[in-house]
């Protein structure tokens, strides 16, 4: 019984000594996995930063340049009304029966489009 007693203890200390072995090789697995995933975490998120920087500045160079459109239209269309302005007044100097006559049949059309 001695025999099998030592034999089993035998074992059972190289199964321990394997488990610990195994159980070192793990570790060392499981802390390079995180070394890994901490790597390609970083990395990531370099690669997200600079999408977002890139993505901003084309969204600040449109957004300029859609400003200087709007200007330039609003700038254009300043500049028309108050020549349909100045052409208006001078239409109505230079007809005021007619100017009175055209505003009368629009304030009519005007009343009977409103009481529908």
């Amino acid at each position: 019984m001695t025999a099998t007693a030592t034999k089993s203890t035998g074992r059972s200390k190289t199964r321990n000594g394997a488990s610990t072995a195994k159980s070192e090789n793990l570790g060392d697995e499981i802390a390079a996995l995180r070394e890994e995933v901490a790597a390609v975490t970083d990395r990531l998120t370099k690669v997200a930063g600079a999408g977002v920087r890139e993505a901003k500045q084309r969204g600040d160079d449109s957004a300029i340049a859609l400003q200087k459109t709007s200007d330039q239209l609003i700038d254009d269309l300043t500049r028309q009304l108050n020549e349909i302005e100045v052409k208006a007044g001078t239409a109505v100097r230079q007809h005021p029966i007619q100017a009175l006559g055209i505003a009368a049949g629009i304030g009519f059309l005007a009343a009977i489009l409103m009481r529908r």
